[in-house]
């Protein structure tokens, strides 16, 4: 089955089931003493902390990635007669399509 390190643990939280992993991370001096102090100052684990911080900032950057999609949607809508091959062709610069 699994060791120790790779049991999920269940917290039951607002009548909610989730699954975590233990894991094992390394910081260093400045990091760890903004979370001890974040934990001390909000009443929270240093766990806890670390885990809401990479969740909002990996939900941040996914959401830079969608805006930024969703910004360039459009972009090209005042081109007509766009020819895409011409484009491609120039934006290569090269011929070794041309040799096969």
């Amino acid at each position: 089955m699994y060791n120790i390190h790779h049991i999920r643990y269940i917290l039951l939280i607002a009548k909610e089931v989730i699954l975590m992993r233990r894991t094992q991370i390394y910081l260093d001096e400045e990091i760890y003493d903004i979370v001890k102090k974040e934990s001390k100052l909000l009443g929270k684990s240093a766990s806890q902390i670390i885990r809401e911080n990479l969740k909002d900032s990996i939900l941040n950057r996914q959401q830079k990635i969608i805006n930024a999609i969703d910004n360039s949607k459009g972009a090209w809508k005042d081109k007509t007669n766009f020819e895409v091959n011409s484009f491609i062709r120039k934006l290569r610069k090269g011929n070794r399509i041309d040799n096969l």
